[in-house]
C-alpha cells in the first residue's frame, strides 16, 4: 500500500470516480455553468483566460473538466495514468465536437509526465494531495508553467477534513460492532445523512471515494498554511483560493507593495485563525488574543489526529481522547471571541460537536443501537459536512520578482 497511488485504487475497483456520463449539450452546459461560477467568482480565473491558452490537466479521469476548458477555447493536454479512462475521454471530445482541442493524451501521472512544452495553466483536482511530498508536484508544475502561469489544485485540507475522518471512524466502529459488510453498515449509519443533500454520484460511490478510500487519511491531508509556504519556496505566489487564503479584511494603501515573504506571513496568520472555520464549514473566524487562538488551533490538531487513529483502532486508546477533546472544544468555543455571520452559526458548531461527542461516547459504551439512532436522527449530525475540499490557485513568479 505504501507505494500504491490513488489511480491504482480506482483501477482495482474498475470504475472512473468522476464519470458524469454526459450525453447532451444541455448536460454539459449545466456542468460548465457550475465551473464558470467556481472559476470566475471564487478563483478569479474567468473563462476568457482559457481562450487559446495551452492547458495541461493532470488526472482528468473521464474528462468532464477538460471538456469545459476546451469549450472555453483552451488547447488541452491531458495526463491520465488510468488507461481505462482514455477511451471515455476520446469519445467525449468527439461526441461534443471538440476533438481538435485535444492536443495530447498521455498515459502518465504527475511525476511520470515528460514534455518540453510549457503551459499557461495547469489543473490538478481531487487527487494531488496524495502525491507526496508536496514539493514534488510543485516542482513539476514550476518546470512546466510559463512565467506568470497559473496552477489550479483542489485537495483535502487537514482540518476541513475532520468530519470526513470522523465519519470513517464511526463507520469502522459500526463494522466492528455489527460484524456486517461495509456497504450495509454504511447505509445503516449514514442513509439519512446521504439523502439530506443533492448529489450526482451513488451511495456506493461515496463509500468507495471516502469511507473505504485508504487515501482519505490524515497522513495525506495538507495543511493550508504549510502548502502555501511550500509553494512560496518553490517560486509561486497565491493568486486565489476557496475558502479565501488571503485576509479579506486587510486594508492598506493601494500603492504599498508587500514583499512575497510579507504576503505569506499575512496569509499564514489568517489561515491559523481560520482553522475552526475550515472544520465547521462556515465562517467561525478566531478573532481573540493570540494565545487563545493558538490553544484552539492546537486542540483541533490533536482532535484530528486522534479521530484518524480511530479508523484503524475504533476502540483503542484514542477513543477517550476524542470524546474528551470534543467536549473541551465545545466549551472553548462558548468562551472564545469568534467572528460569525450570525450567533446561530456558533450555536450550530456547538450542537455539532455535542452530537459527535454523544456518538463517540456511545461507541465507547459499545452501544450500537444508540450510535445508529444518533446518526439517523440527529439534525446536527445529518446536516454537517465540514469544508474538506479546498481550491488553491498559485501563480509562477517572474524571475527576480
Amino acid at each position: 500500500m505504501a507505494d500504491e497511488k490513488l489511480f491504482n485504487y480506482y483501477e482495482r475497483q474498475d470504475v472512473l470516480p468522476t464519470f458524469g456520463n454526459f450525453k447532451s449539450a444541455a448536460e454539459l452546459d449545466a456542468y460548465a455553468s457550475q465551473r464558470r461560477e467556481l472559476f470566475s467568482d471564487k478563483l478569479v480565473l474567468p473563462p476568457r483566460l482559457f481562450r487559446d491558452a495551452e492547458v495541461l490537466e493532470f488526472g482528468p479521469d473521464s474528462g468532464e473538466n477538460a471538456l469545459v476548458f476546451a469549450g472555453w477555447g483552451a488547447n488541452m493536454a491531458l495526463a491520465e495514468p488510468n488507461r481505462h479512462a482514455h477511451p471515455k475521454i476520446e469519445t467525449y471530445f468527439a461526441h461534443f465536437g471538440l476533438s481538435e482541442r485535444l492536443r495530447e493524451l498521455a498515459l502518465a501521472d504527475v511525476e511520470g509526465f515528460r514534455s518540453e512544452r510549457r503551459y499557461d495553466i495547469i489543473d490538478a483536482e481531487g487527487f494531488i494531495y496524495t502525491v507526496q511530498p508536496t514539493e514534488n508536484w510543485l516542482g513539476v508544475f514550476h518546470r512546466l508553467l510559463n512565467p506568470d502561469g497559473f496552477a489550479v489544485v483542489s485537495y483535502y485540507e487537514r482540518y476541513g477534513g475532520f468530519f470526513e475522518l470522523a465519519l470513517k471512524a464511526i463507520h469502522a466502529a459500526g463494522k466492528a460492532l455489527s460484524g456486517r459488510p461495509a456497504l450495509e453498515t454504511a447505509k445503516t449509519l449514514f442513509d439519512a445523512k446521504w439523502n439530506s443533500i443533492p448529489h450526482t454520484r451513488s451511495f456506493e460511490s461515496w463509500l468507495m471515494d471516502v469511507l473505504e478510500n485508504p487515501f482519505v487519511r490524515h497522513r495525506y491531508f495538507l495543511d493550508a498554511a504549510a502548502l502555501c509556504t511550500a509553494a512560496h519556496e518553490q517560486g509561486f505566489d497565491i493568486h486565489s483560493a476557496w475558502p479565501a487564503y488571503r485576509d479579506s479584511l486587510d486594508v492598506y494603501w493601494h500603492k504599498k507593495v508587500l514583499s512575497a515573504d510579507e504576503k505569506l506571513r499575512r496569509a499564514a496568520r489568517h489561515l491559523h485563525r481560520s482553522r475552526l472555520s475550515f472544520l465547521g464549514g462556515r465562517k467561525l473566524y478566531l478573532v481573540g488574543k493570540a494565545d487563545a487562538v493558538a490553544a484552539i488551533s492546537a486542540s483541533i490538531e490533536t482532535l484530528v489526529l486522534d479521530v484518524d487513529a480511530m479508523i484503524d483502532a475504533p476502540f483503542g486508546e484514542s477513543l477517550p481522547r476524542v470524546t474528551a477533546s470534543l467536549a473541551s472544544l465545545r466549551e472553548a468555543i462558548r468562551t472564545t471571541d469568534i467572528l460569525a455571520d450570525d450567533a446561530s452559526d456558533i450555536e450550530t458548531i456547538v450542537a455539532t460537536l455535542d452530537s459527535f461527542h454523544r456518538i463517540f461516547a456511545a461507541i465507547g459504551r459499545r452501544d450500537a443501537p444508540a450510535v445508529t439512532a444518533l446518526t439517523q436522527t440527529d439534525p446536527a449530525f445529518i446536516n454537517t459536512w465540514g469544508q474538506p475540499a479546498h481550491f488553491l490557485v498559485i501563480r509562477k513568479r517572474f524571475k527576480g520578482s
